[in-house]
């Protein structure tokens, strides 16, 4: 019986580089096959940084493969796509209440390709069942996100994560790669993903390009044209205000008038 094909899900962020990085030194067992499964809409400096791991893992044994699904952003601005996978979109009703859509994006641009690519490498036909283990699947989830970990969905599958075998967190990811001397991974995400911090969105305002193309986008999902696209009623939103994304608020603590803990004395205005 054939050893299970190792293959490493990578999505360029921290966890999953420090996987691809930890295997180039030796401290985890290489992978076989290393996928990205590219959404079409990740910000520059992750397809930069992506650049350089591919560059890494040409030197070694792994072997390196990008797949889609499609261009999740075109999809969403085409007119002629009648069908496009949900965003976890910020809604707002006409009574004024707050809610959120179903995710569907992660399914139809990260879980189908790669699954898909899993298929073709491990020799497996389509509609046919297999119970023998012939992938290991690889996922950079950490310690402090335990929660997230899953079953294999098909029986000739099974999930790894030598992250949390390690009881490595993110910061111990972020620790490890500058021991290391490497660059600091950037966090891997789609630019319009609802899901972002405040932080985050500072990061991408920062960048004047990304900003207009998100806040482009932000714009589309209200209109009628899209609302018609998808049959829901209420307005949609990126950001979790449920406001324009070019009105949201995303000051620091510190422009809100809230002191830096650490170098301030309290004077009693955290809670505001």
């Amino acid at each position: 019986m054939n050893e299970p094909m190792r293959i490493l899900s990578l999505g360029a962020g921290v966890q999953s580089t420090t996987l691809v990085l930890m295997m180039l030194h030796n401290e985890i067992k290489p992978a076989n096959h290393v996928i990205f499964a590219d959404t079409g809409w990740e910000p520059k400096r992750v397809y930069e940084h992506l650049k350089w791991l591919e560059g890494l893992i040409a030197q070694s044994t792994m072997k390196f493969h990008r797949v889609s699904n499609g261009n999740i952003r075109r999809d969403l601005m085409t007119p002629e796509k009648k069908r496009v996978a949900s965003l976890p979109y910020h809604t707002l009703n006409s009574e004024g209440k707050r809610g959120m859509t179903r995710r569907q994006c992660t399914m139809e641009y990260k879980i189908t390709p790669l699954t898909r690519k899993q298929r073709e490498l491990a020799g497996i036909q389509p509609r046919k069942k297999y119970k023998e283990h012939l992938v290991t699947t690889i996922i950079g989830i950490s310690s402090d996100e335990v929660e997230r970990m899953r079953d294999a969905s098909f029986a000739w599958m099974r999930n790894e994560y030598p992250l949390i075998d390690l009881g490595m967190s993110r910061t111990d990811c972020l620790e490890w790669c500058q021991e290391h001397k490497y660059p600091t991974p950037p966090r891997s995400a789609c630019l319009g993903c609802p899901f972002k911090s405040r932080d985050e969105w500072r990061i991408v305002r920062d960048n004047e390009e990304d900003w207009n193309d998100v806040i482009e986008v932000d714009k589309h999902i209200r209109t009628e044209e899209f609302r018609k696209k998808t049959g829901l009623k209420s307005q949609l939103f990126l950001h979790k205000s449920a406001k324009p994304l070019d009105e949201a608020d995303l000051r620091t603590p510190e422009e809100y008038g809230q002191f830096d803990l650490f170098n301030q004395e309290c004077e009693g205005m955290c809670g505001l």
